[in-house]
């Protein structure tokens, strides 16, 4: 397949439609009718994804971003999550400063990381420090648990970096596991 565009027939920020042409762990291959374009297993979803080839097959056909239209190294970049709304966004938006109840994911040097349950179309993992800013312990590496249901309160959110700082709600409220 070449990589070849003809010269202005495509811009960075155009959407297009094309067939997925090859699934590989990198990422998908998408024919455009006489040019290819490669979606980076980052610009699939804003879900973390273990296996694409489980939610893409060849032959599907895809609307997509084109992130890099100057190709000289090969197919230009292509996003798919470009056109579906930032959920993170959405989360800050929605829920910042406020409760919402999560599941402890992990438990780590740093403290605690909860999956919190939101009603978006997202996977969003937010941590609870293992001190709290008063220099107080936090209640996440010696008594929540790996599978504990908690509620935790949004102290912040930042979309850039995608991270989500929690903190635990007081004491006998938070913890449900």
């Amino acid at each position: 397949m070449p990589h070849q565009i003809p010269p202005g027939r495509v811009q960075t920020g155009d959407v297009l439609r094309g067939k997925i042409s090859g699934i590989e762990d990198f990422g998908v291959f998408v024919d455009m009718g006489g040019f290819e374009g490669l979606i980076d297993r980052l610009e699939i979803s804003w879900n973390r994804i273990e296996d694409h080839s489980r939610f893409l097959s060849v032959g599907q056909e895809v609307a997509v971003l084109v992130l890099n239209a100057v190709t000289e190294r090969g197919p230009m970049a292509l996003s798919l999550k470009a056109l579906d709304p930032d959920p993170m966004r959405e989360f800050a938006r929605e829920k910042l400063g406020r409760e919402v109840s999560g599941t402890v994911t992990e438990i780590g040097p740093i403290g605690a990381f909860v999956r919190v349950d939101v009603d978006l179309d997202a996977d969003l993992v937010g941590l609870v420090l293992g001190r709290r800013p008063n220099g107080e312990s936090e209640p996440s590496r010696k008594e929540l648990q790996v599978g504990d249901d908690v509620s935790v309160t949004v102290l912040g959110v930042n979309v850039h970096k995608r991270q989500i700082s929690l903190a635990v709600c007081g004491e006998g409220e938070g913890r449900r596991g």
